[in-house]
């Protein structure tokens, strides 16, 4: 996110991109386009070098995981409304974002 690279985030992304296309939200690239917009240079800044804290992941099953706001450790901190949890499920070979 912090490169804008909306191409990678739609892939990675995708699954859940498409439950919110369906709520109304439009296709991914002009969601996270706008999205975009709303992140501080600094915030972006810190996304790219940011890591995640393992201890801080919870595995929701051998293909499911939860990765809460604060397992994110950038150079600043992100609040949930700025960031918020992702879970990840591996599907066919890859990891994605589903919510």
């Amino acid at each position: 996110m912090g490169r804008e690279d909306t191409a990678t985030v739609c892939d990675i992304a995708a699954p859940a991109a498409k439950k919110a296309q369906a709520e109304g939200v439009g296709p991914c690239a002009s969601a996270f386009a706008m999205m975009f917009t709303m992140i501080s240079p600094a915030q972006k800044k810190a996304l790219q070098t940011a890591t995640i804290d393992p201890k801080l992941v919870e595995t929701k099953g051998p293909t499911k995981v939860e990765i809460p706001t604060e397992a994110v450790k950038a150079t600043i901190t992100f609040s949930e409304s700025e960031l918020g949890s992702s879970t990840l499920e591996y599907l066919d070979g890859s990891w994605y974002i589903t919510d």
